[in-house]
């Protein structure tokens, strides 16, 4: 049976590891690990995911700081459909990061397929000994020359096995390798491998190109959200490092950037703006050696509002302060995209709310807390104060 042992997600952690076990929690690269002059004891510092991850005879589980609700509830990107019973979950937040995410998705998957998977046109490749489709005469050509059969064709079958129900396929069948999990949710999961049997999985290691939404697949939008939270909490589109099927590790800061992009969209673009995330047009120099990707950049009529950049953590001195490089940061997006002011966006306790004056660069900072440890209806009526602060 595995030793547990809690790791908190803010300040120092000092645990007991082999070399091994050391060197192998490195290399997950969600934290840093450090000896300390005790013979065997490390440091643990700067943990940037939490849920659990296992190393050898280990568990080690990231305690969060926010709610596990509302985890779950910015994972999902605000979805207005999610059901979370916080009684399933627990009230241990350290052991139930990959229990409520679990259980949030296979609930999401089983409402929207409740009337079946949704089907496609998927392009087809084969040899075949009837013409069907349209026939590759290059590809023919190339594989045998001079044999008439089989033919090289090409045609599009319309079919379950699409991309948004390969996105939900694989990450169902991750959660099998996840340990922990109830017997209820593992119940769900079993099912739920039948009932994608003819569906496909995504390659290991290739990013998830996420489907646009219609009025067609609507209805999967959470669960493919919270799909993709899971496959990355499992490092399946990751190329470097090896995936282990007892780590299950949810980066935060993407969680916390992701939602935030999200909600600005909704309510930013029901006033007549237009919101662009991670948006790469823009260089601080004029020969374009210096690139600029501001997390958020608003415009009205193709004219820059404002732009904001998303922070999750920072290692402060406990005093509040904005870091200086946030700063910098800020007032360089402010002059290359020729706005007065620009925002930081922080977690309440992170850094304390406050706005910095510029006056060589003529631009004002202003530096955003939100909280996360109450009701996500009150996460919502704060990042709705966020845009009006934001937009006045």
């Amino acid at each position: 049976m595995l030793q547990r042992i809690p790791i908190q997600e803010n300040g120092e952690n000092y645990v007991d590891l082999t070399l091994a076990e050391a060197m192998e929690l490195q290399e997950l690269r969600f934290c840093r690990v450090t000896p300390t002059a005790m013979e065997g004891r490390w440091r643990i510092t700067d943990v940037s995911k939490v849920g659990v991850a296992v190393i050898g005879g280990l568990a080690l589980h990231v305690v969060p700081k926010t709610p596990i609700e509302n985890i779950v509830f910015m994972a999902s990107l605000g979805g207005s459909q999610l059901n979370l019973e916080s009684k399933e979950v627990g009230n241990a937040a350290d052991t139930a990061i990959p229990v409520a995410i679990a259980q949030a998705f296979l609930r999401e998957v089983d409402r929207a397929t409740r009337r079946g998977l949704i089907k496609g046109y998927r392009e087809v490749q084969e040899s075949a000994s009837v013409m069907r489709g349209r026939w590759d005469v290059a590809r023919q050509l190339a594989t045998r020359p001079g044999i008439p059969l089989p033919l090289e064709i090409d045609f599009d079958d319309f079919t379950e096995d699409i991309d948004e129900n390969r996105i939900l396929a694989t990450a169902v069948r991750l959660l099998r390798g996840i340990e922990g999990l109830p017997v209820s949710v593992t119940t769900m999961i079993g099912r739920l491998v039948v009932q994608f049997a003819e569906v496909g999985t995504l390659p290991r290691g290739v990013a998830i190109r996420m489907p646009q939404l219609t009025r067609l697949n609507g209805h999967y939008g959470v669960a493919l959200q919270l799909a993709r939270v899971i496959l990355e909490a499992v490092s399946w589109t990751h190329r470097d490092g090896t995936y282990r099927g007892g780590a299950f590790l949810v980066d935060m800061a993407a969680v916390f950037e992701g939602y935030i992009a999200n909600r600005l969209v909704a309510i930013l673009g029901n006033r007549g703006l237009q919101v662009s995330a991670q948006d790469r047009r823009w260089w601080l120099d004029a020969d374009r050696a210096i690139a600029l990707r501001p997390d958020i950049v608003v415009s009205q009529i193709g004219e820059t509002v404002t732009v904001a950049d998303t922070k999750y953590k920072v290692l402060s001195d406990g005093t509040g302060a904005v870091p200086n490089a946030d700063v910098y940061q800020a007032v360089a997006y402010a002059l290359a995209l020729g706005v007065p002011e620009a925002h930081l966006i922080y977690v309440s306790g992170d850094v304390s709310a406050r706005t910095l004056d510029v006056p060589t660069a003529g631009v004002r900072v202003h530096a955003h807390a939100i909280p996360l440890a109450g009701s996500v209806e009150q996460i919502e009526h704060n990042v709705a104060g966020l845009c009006s602060a934001m937009v006045p």
